[in-house]
């Protein structure tokens, strides 16, 4: 089977600056900028970086000390032994530990900053006064914040990370496995790898200083039948809704509430009533677009209403249903053959941290075209990219 490369910064980047018609478009005209350089512990005016920017060949080497050099979102930044820099935007700091990866991104007048190795401190002030929200984590778990002092640790290959506080307090949002005893109920023709399909919710933990939070370690939530879940889920989500104040949103709660949106959506699909999961789903979409346009999460959630839409009794719901999957398709085996030279350029320079961030973004990805196969009734194709999914968790 021919083997297929991608690399984290440059799909997110491009797939949701794409022509995918229910995405909208990233806001990136906010600029970083390095403001500190350390090399073991001393200011510097050279240090070596890895930088790999959307649409630029990736580099390796030297980097002057240049207050004025801007960064565009989407950027990702890799120190060296002994290498430490602080960055800036909007007034929010990012102070880079020795061998840290972090990703920058401005998303609707949000800042999105994701640690993909080794720690960040993240020194904030007047967020509200500068931006719509701030958010920071590891990719699988994430912490809103303002006029807070915190640093985010990510693992190698470990979707755990770990969250310290300074000053002030956070909100972290990570996704909890839910399982259901009882038997899902099927309509849809769906390949046995897509029957395996994990069903989660959102939970939100504060985090104050002086305190620590490791993610990664919260057992699943357990139900006996799917009306059980349903009957706890359901009055509960809308209640919460109700508190959403759109002109002064707390986007911890909406993206907590998007999880739980999602899930009550799976809940019913998995239950074999499509039709009752569709509000719940929209919502799920809605709320993921203020807060994380360009996540994998939020890709989950659209992908889950096109699959209720299909299975929908409304011939208008499984048109747009149709429409949903085949656009997801189109876009997303478009973005996977390109790219190859970020994956080439981490694999030559030996960088096996960047490698498995890479290939754990494949795994997602083959997974979710195998889905949106499934959604067109193209069992083979979908096997296919199950196929290269597995081959890739393996590697």
């Amino acid at each position: 089977m021919k083997t297929i490369f991608l690399h984290k910064s440059s799909f997110r980047s491009k797939l949701w600056g794409s022509t995918l018609f229910f995405f909208l478009s990233l806001n990136a005209t906010a600029q970083f900028q390095i403001i500190e350089m350390l090399f073991n512990g001393e200011r510097a005016t050279t240090v070596n970086l890895t930088i790999l920017a959307p649409n630029e060949r990736p580099f390796t080497g030297p980097v002057p000390f240049d207050t004025q050099k801007i960064y565009n979102s989407g950027t990702t930044f890799k120190t060296p032994e002994g290498t430490s820099i602080a960055l800036l935007c909007k007034g929010q700091m990012q102070v880079m530990r020795p061998n840290s990866t972090l990703k920058l991104s401005f998303i609707k007048n949000g800042i999105k900053a994701e640690t993909l190795t080794g720690v960040v401190q993240h020194v904030l002030k007047d967020i509200k006064n500068n931006l719509s929200f701030y958010k920071a984590g590891n990719g699988y778990a994430w912490a809103h914040a303002e006029g807070t002092i915190f640093e985010v640790q990510a693992f190698e290959k470990s979707k755990k990370a770990k969250f310290t506080t300074q000053e002030g307090t956070i909100s972290i949002i990570e996704e909890v496995p839910v399982t259901i005893a009882e038997k899902p109920k099927k309509e849809i023709n769906r390949s046995e790898k897509a029957g395996e399909r994990q069903l989660t919710t959102s939970k939100k933990t504060l985090n104050s200083a002086g305190d620590v939070y490791i993610t990664n370690e919260v057992p699943a939530i357990g139900y006996e039948t799917f009306k059980d879940a349903l009957n706890s889920l359901d009055d509960g989500i809308y209640s919460r809704d109700n508190n959403v104040d759109l002109g002064n949103p707390d986007y911890a709660l909406i993206e907590e509430l998007a999880g739980n949106f999602s899930l009550l959506g799976g809940l019913y699909l998995e239950n074999d009533q499509p039709d009752m999961a569709i509000d719940p789903l929209r919502k799920a979409t809605d709320y993921y677009e203020l807060t994380d346009p360009e996540g994998f999460l939020t890709l989950e959630s659209y992908l889950y209403l096109a699959e209720a839409l299909i299975l929908s009794k409304d011939e208008n719901n499984k048109t747009e249903g149709k429409m949903s999957a085949k656009e997801i398709v189109r876009t997303l085996e478009k973005i996977l053959y390109e790219n190859v030279d970020d994956l080439g350029y981490a694999v030559k320079n030996g960088d096996h941290d960047l490698v498995w961030d890479i290939k754990d973004d494949l795994v997602t990805i083959c997974d979710y075209l195998g889905w949106a196969y499934d959604l067109l009734d193209e069992t083979g194709t979908a096997n296919e990219y199950y196929q290269f999914a597995e081959e890739y968790s393996n590697d």
